[in-house]
């Protein structure tokens, strides 16, 4: 029992200094956690109970600009956590020193960016990243995806903005997608903070988050390890993503114009597409796989409900 209650007492020193601590301990942190899943556990139940007694307000979106940190609601849902979480917004402001540049890829091509520190970001098509030559720890993805393999770095964390959201990681390989007001992040090693602040989400390996800006709602479920980043050999894995979505990460992967009919876009799917990368032979599995017929208009694919639209 006081093994437990020693557990609890330094998951609460955790939570109370998680806002102030250095890459250093923040590395510690995560080493702590990995040690024993009894540690993640009472962490995950001190940050579970500050967040249901926090009574806070849910304030309009603020612009993209440098500015105190404030609180945001945030309803956590999913497989793993089901309650509302207060995050801590850190906008991108890059320093007087910065030396910002812009990366873009079009749908259906892939690039590599190695950066000074020895990270490695594989751009999925469709993509656009902002990084700066003068700080090799800070990035923003603005659209599409990249699977980011941080190079560990005591004295500094890397830190991934994606519009007001952010995520930091230590010796990390994750994936990251944005599409329109929704952040898709998974986790093939080590673990990210989500929103990191006194009230952070911890992703660790094999466990995907879902966060939309819109609504401020966060949804944690688990991923095959292996699945995270699979688009680079051209299998893509949904978990409950609405067709529509699941037709712009076909796009960003081999560029084909792929529209699902209004009556199907927002249907949920869960499963695994492998693309062969001629979108004559995927288009009908992917219309097989979601029970659908589909028809092509010039350079466009379009999947309507069987008897809607002839082949």
């Amino acid at each position: 029992m006081t093994e437990g209650r020693d557990i609890v007492d330094q998951a609460i020193g955790w939570h109370l200094r998680h806002a102030e601590m250095s890459s250093a301990e923040w590395h510690d942190f995560v080493a702590w956690l990995e040690a024993d899943a009894a540690h993640a556990t009472a962490y995950d139940r001190v940050a579970l109970d500050d967040a249901l007694l926090a009574d806070l307000p849910r304030p309009a979106p603020a612009p993209f600009v440098p500015a105190r940190p404030r609180r945001l609601a945030w309803a956590v849902g999913g497989t793993a956590m089901a309650a509302g979480i207060a995050a801590l917004v850190m906008p991108l402001a890059l320093t007087p020193r910065s030396a910002g540049y812009t990366v873009r890829t079009a749908p259906g091509e892939s690039r590599t960016v190695t950066l000074a520190d020895g990270t490695r970001i594989e751009m999925n098509g469709g993509t656009t990243l902002r990084l700066d030559r003068n700080d090799p720890r800070v990035a923003s993805l603005d659209a599409g995806e990249a699977v980011f393999a941080v190079r560990h770095d005591g004295g500094k964390a890397f830190v991934l903005h994606s519009g007001a959201l952010a995520l930091q990681d230590v010796g990390t390989v994750f994936d990251v997608s944005r599409n329109g007001t929704r952040l898709d992040v998974a986790v093939a090693e080590g673990a990210v903070s989500f929103q990191p602040g006194r009230e952070a989400i911890l992703v660790k390996a094999g466990t995907a988050l879902v966060a939309r800006e819109d609504i401020h709602q966060v949804a944690l479920t688990p991923v095959p390890v292996d699945a995270v980043g699979g688009w680079r050999s051209g299998r893509l894995t949904f978990n409950a993503m609405p067709l529509g979505d699941v037709a712009e990460a076909i796009r960003r992967t081999d560029g084909a114009d792929i529209r699902f009919d209004p009556d199907l876009s927002a249907r949920p799917f869960t499963g695994m597409v492998r693309l062969t990368g001629d979108a004559a032979k995927d288009v009908p599995h992917i219309a097989a796989l979601v029970g659908a017929g589909w028809r092509r208009d010039g350079e466009r694919w379009i999947i309507s409900p069987e008897g809607k639209a002839g082949n």
